[in-house]
This record gives structure tokens, C-alpha cells and sequence, in this order.
């Protein structure tokens, strides 16, 4: 059976446009998902046989001329979208530098067909190489099945593109060439592009799919105002813990918060201000949810509740304190409050040898603590009765309450900078026992001082081994080190004239600088550090 390629064109134009119309219709460009990208690059693909097939209309020259401009765009297109799905900066020199020099050497290499044919695909393979580099430095950051859509699709493009390059070597030049023709190889590569344009749409369509059903599962257990886990997360989680430590026999703690006077705040200041206290009262609470275990909860209106794991009383108590003081200390002036501020009240309830018979028991018990606190004159804590027990109370000392523990899998494989981020995980945990201890404000003011002085030491050190090692995004990532370390400069500056609270210095030292910057961002860079 013969195939009628010309026929094969027009269904891959026909379907490129359609597949575009489609992820078109649902991409919206003020989400930046980078599906509008994705469409233009479908369009490109597919209207490039459309010339192809005009060619007698248009002459050879021309219709070839954009035929590859088109296909040279529509790769960096893929490349654009792709890169801004992902939130990261385009390097837009390494996507279009290849579409440029792709229709220069057309022009120059016209009359040279093998030459043509040859530079063409291997700069076209260089466009998809980028592209699917991107998207294998992501994989494991990018959830559900369309990765493997369009990683297979860009495998057999690039494995298209090659064999079209060798097979020119070889003396099929002519062949390829003839895209109107209908010969086997013509045949066999229309095939190839219609499945490559099949598997490239439906593949970016569930990599979005996915990462939305992701981000709906997120905001269903979150809290919406303070991105504290909601009530329904909380139920799961605590049903979870409860069940871990009656089998282990570990301590559970909940701590159940309420914002003083909070009715009264809203009615003078207006919703307005009472959201930003809401915001700022859960950041200081979420700076406590430091460990992998513990949850930070928005429990209701103005109360919020933590669940911690394996911390027994005398832990959890110095948590609570430090709270209480780090709220007051926010300084969010309250005219109905008897300190002048806004002051959470504090409820403590701590499972320890089979005191509560349920879950349930325990987070009433911490309600019933915390309704003592705001009746006994509000802006303490208070223990629940049973949770007093000797067995509650018995500390133990070998258990530590929050510590950032590194591991092998963090490591770089350059020595320097391996010991610069266990430096700077010594940093966190000795803040933060400074902290839980009730150290004197001087004390953590040397602390902070050391920790952001180690902070800049290591930036300016990484700097300049990513730049030694060709590190591409070297620039960037710099850029970011220099935000980093004028926020951190500015939040300690603060700290010290006592305008912000330890709680909100603290969660962006260890959230922002060490857990997203130096275990997420500073991954980038593994692989060319390895290479050099």
C-alpha cells in the first residue's frame, strides 16, 4: 500500500491547528502557565506545511525559507512556555539563538543541499535538547503523567531530527528534501510528526491538568487568609499522629491559641487591618511548626491550633511562652487590650502515658486550658489539669525539640560549599535552641549577627565557584543571593530596633534562605559543578 504523503501533510497541518486552537481555548496568559507559548508553537509546527505545500505557488526558495522559520520558531516557542511553566527565568540568547542561526544557514547553504539538510536538523535537535533538558531537571518537582507524554515526544523529535541529518550524509538528501513526494522515508518522518505533535500537546495539556489538580488538593487543605492548614487537614493529621504515638508510646502536644480580644480589634480598625493581624499572629505560630511532623492550624476565626509531635510538656510549655511573647512583641497596637497590644492567650494539652482516651479528648482538654487562659486575665498559657500528671511533665532530655539535621542527599559534591550549608544548618539549630531557651534578646542578637554574616560569606564564596564551574544561570542565581541577604540584613535591622518579631526573622533565615534557597535553588547548579 502506497501512503500519500501530500495527504499526510495536510492532516499533520490540520491537526497541529486544531491541537492549537484547543490548548489555546484554555490557556490563560495572565496565569503565566506558559500554555499560550505552547499553543503559538502548535500553530507554527502545523502552518509550516502549509508552505511546503504551496511551494509551487510560492517557489522553492521561499517556501522552504519559511517552512524552517516556522518549525525553527515553533521549537523556541516550546522552549518559552516550558520554562515560564515552570517559573523559571527564559534564557532567551540559548532559545532563540539556535531559530536565527537555523534560517541563516539556509540562506547561506541553499545551493548546498547536504549542508543545508545537515546544519538545519542538528540546530533544530539543539532547540529540543534545551527543551527536554529543562523538563528532566524538573521531573521530580513536576507531579502526574504528561512529563512522560513529553518526554517521549521530544525523544522521538530529536531522534527525528539526527536520523534526518546522518540520512542526508548518506545520499538521501534529495529525499528528504522532497516533503511532497511520496516515498517510504517521507512516509515514515510525516508519521513521526503527526505522533510528536499528538504526544507534545497532550502532554503539556496534563502537565497543567496535573499541576492544578495538585494546586486544588493544596488549597483544599489550606487555610486560604494565612496558608495554615485548614480544619479538614488538621482532622487527618491528628487522627494520624494520635494513632503513631499511642503505638509508640511518644508524647503528643496540642497547643490551641486564640487572639485576644480579636472582635473588638476588627470593630475599631476595620476587616482590613484585623486580616493583617490574622496574617501576622499565623506567621509567628507557623515559625513553631518547625520540625517535618509538626502542623500549624487556622482552627477557626481568631484561633489556631498546633499539633506537635513527639514533645513533651516542659518543651511544649517554653514553646508556648516564647509564642506569647513573640505576638506581644509584633507590637500591633490594640487600645482594648490591657498591655496596649495584640497577645494571644494559650491552651496546652500533652498526651503522655494514656492520659486521654481519644483525639478528641486531648483537643478538648487544650480548648479547655485555653478557655482557663482567657478567663484567668488572657496573654498566658495555660496546662489542662490531667495533662500536670508526673508522667506528662517527666522531661526528656535527650529529646530535642526542633533541629535541621543534614544529610547525605544534600550534599553538592564540592567540599566547600558542602561545609558552608552544614555551617549555616549549625546556624539554624543554635538560634533556634537560643530561642526555645529563653535567651536574652542580646544573646540573639549575636546569634542573628553570625548567622547573616555566615549567610553572605557563603554566597560571595558559591558565587564564585558556580561562575568557575560555567554554571549558565550563574547571573541569576546571584541576583538571588543579593535579595536573600538584603531582606535577611533588613529583617535583623528590624529585629534589633524591635519592630519585627524573632518568630517572622527566624522562618525567613531557615525558610526562605536555608530550606527553599540552599536545598531546592542551589540543586540547579549540582550538575555543572560535577561536570567541571
Amino acid at each position: 500500500m502506497t501512503v500519500h504523503v501530500p495527504t499526510l501533510l495536510l492532516m499533520i497541518m490540520v491537526a497541529g491547528l486544531v491541537m492549537s486552537l484547543s490548548v489555546g481555548a484554555v490557556a490563560n496568559w495572565r496565569q503565566r502557565d506558559g500554555m499560550m507559548y505552547w499553543a503559538v508553537g502548535l500553530a507554527m509546527h502545523g502552518a509550516s506545511y502549509l508552505f511546503v505545500i504551496q511551494s509551487d505557488a510560492l517557489g522553492e526558495f521561499n517556501a522552504f525559507l519559511i517552512y524552517n522559520l516556522c518549525r525553527a520558531c515553533s521549537w523556541a516557542a516550546f522552549a518559552e512556555g516550558l520554562y515560564q511553566f515552570c517559573k523559571r527565568p527564559a534564557p532567551r540568547a540559548l532559545i532563540w539563538t539556535p531559530a536565527v542561526l537555523a534560517i541563516i544557514s539556509f540562506v547561506l547553504l541553499f545551493d548546498h543541499l547536504v549542508l543545508r539538510i545537515v546544519s538545519t536538523s542538528l540546530l533544530g535537535a539543539a532547540q529540543v535538547l534545551l527543551v527536554l533538558s529543562l523538563l528532566w531537571q524538573v521531573r521530580h518537582q513536576t507531579p502526574g503523567r504528561g512529563k512522560y507524554f513529553l518526554i517521549t515526544g521530544l525523544i522521538v523529535a530529536l531522534t527525528l531530527l539526527l536520523l534526518r541529518a546522518v540520512k542526508a550524509t548518506q545520499g538521501d538528501a534529495t529525499v528528504i528534501v522532497s516533503l511532497t513526494t511520496s516515498n517510504p522515508i517521507q512516509a515514515i518522518s510525516s508519521f513521526a510528526v503527526l505522533t510528536i505533535l499528538m504526544l507534545l500537546s497532550i502532554g503539556f495539556v496534563l502537565l497543567s491538568k496535573d499541576r492544578s489538580d495538585n494546586l486544588n488538593r493544596m488549597l483544599a487543605s489550606r487555610d486560604e487568609l494565612t496558608g495554615l492548614a485548614n480544619r479538614r487537614w488538621m482532622r487527618e493529621v491528628l487522627t494520624s499522629e494520635w494513632s503513631r504515638a499511642t503505638r509508640s508510646g511518644q508524647a503528643l502536644a496540642l497547643v490551641m491559641i486564640d487572639i485576644d480580644h480579636f472582635k473588638d480589634y476588627n470593630d475599631q480598625y476595620g476587616h482590613q487591618a484585623g486580616d493583617d493581624c490574622l496574617k501576622q499572629v499565623a506567621q509567628a505560630i507557623a515559625a513553631r511548626a518547625a520540625r517535618a511532623g509538626d502542623l500549624a492550624v487556622r482552627y477557626g476565626g481568631e484561633e489556631f491550633l498546633l499539633i506537635l509531635p513527639d514533645t513533651d510538656l516542659s518543651d511544649v510549655q517554653r514553646l508556648a511562652k516564647n509564642l506569647c511573647q513573640s505576638v506581644e512583641a509584633l507590637g500591633l497596637g490594640h487600645l482594648n487590650s490591657p498591655s496596649g497590644r495584640v497577645t494571644v492567650s494559650v491552651g496546652v494539652a500533652v498526651q503522655s502515658e494514656h492520659l486521654y482516651k481519644d483525639a478528641e479528648s486531648l483537643l478538648r482538654a487544650a480548648d479547655e486550658a485555653l478557655y482557663r487562659a482567657k478567663h484567668g486575665g488572657r496573654n498566658q498559657v495555660q496546662v489542662a489539669l490531667a495533662s500536670l500528671s508526673p508522667g506528662a511533665m517527666a522531661p526528656r532530655p535527650s529529646m530535642k525539640l526542633v533541629r535541621l539535621i543534614w544529610r547525605r542527599a544534600y550534599e553538592s559534591g564540592n567540599a566547600v560549599i558542602d561545609a558552608q550549608h552544614q555551617r549555616l544548618f549549625s546556624d539554624a539549630n543554635e538560634l533556634l535552641n537560643a530561642v526555645f531557651g529563653d535567651q536574652p534578646k542580646d544573646h540573639l542578637e549575636n546569634l542573628v549577627q553570625v548567622f547573616v554574616a555566615d549567610i553572605a560569606h557563603h554566597f560571595q564564596t558559591e558565587e564564585a565557584i558556580i561562575n568557575k564551574a560555567a554554571y549558565p544561570a550563574a547571573a541569576e542565581h546571584a541576583k538571588c543571593h543579593r535579595d536573600l541577604l538584603a531582606q535577611s540584613e533588613t529583617l535583623a535591622r528590624r529585629y534589633r530596633a524591635g519592630t519585627v518579631a524573632m518568630g517572622e526573622l527566624f522562618e525567613y533565615l531557615v525558610h526562605e534562605v536555608v530550606a527553599r534557597h540552599v536545598l531546592v535553588a542551589d540543586r540547579e547548579f549540582f550538575s555543572s559543578l560535577n561536570a567541571s
